[in-house]
């Protein structure tokens, strides 16, 4: 299935992402933002880094128009790697955008490292939280 957003590439002004709001994003958000991320990715021709998320995420990045050859996709073994590879990715400046999905909740230290480096870099990030998986106390 493919998805269009038409409307995403006529926003006339595109402002940074606020890095204090990204603490309040959940993974299910990504889809709603889906147009102003196609928005920041279609306006050059820098990558699109992905770190963690999954073969859903790049597959809907593909359907917004995307081409695969711009999307990086970074793994990560943990919470921490995915943090260090967010903040490298941030700092290269190499990307329009940088979406980063991390499981639980960042530190207040984390976010403030995330929005400094977006900052510095002029890079447009998103940081998504996967909550922990609750399990049942019965």
């Amino acid at each position: 299935m493919r998805y269009n957003y038409p409307h995403a590439s006529r926003e006339l002004v595109v402002d940074n992402f606020v890095a204090g709001d990204e603490a309040h994003l959940l993974a299910e958000d990504f889809a709603s933002l889906m147009p102003r991320i196609q928005s920041l990715a279609l306006r050059t021709k820098q990558w699109v880094t992905v770190i963690g998320g999954n073969r859903d995420v790049i597959q809907q990045l593909v359907n917004a128009g995307v081409s695969r050859s711009r999307i990086r996709w970074v793994g990560g073994r943990d919470a921490d790697q995915r943090e260090w590879a967010t903040e490298q990715a941030l700092l290269a400046g190499t990307s329009s955008v940088v979406l980063s999905f991390l499981p639980g909740f960042s530190s207040p230290r984390v976010a403030q490292r995330v929005k400094m480096a977006s900052k510095v870099s002029h890079t447009h990030s998103f940081v998504f939280h996967t909550p922990s998986s609750q399990i049942p106390l019965h």
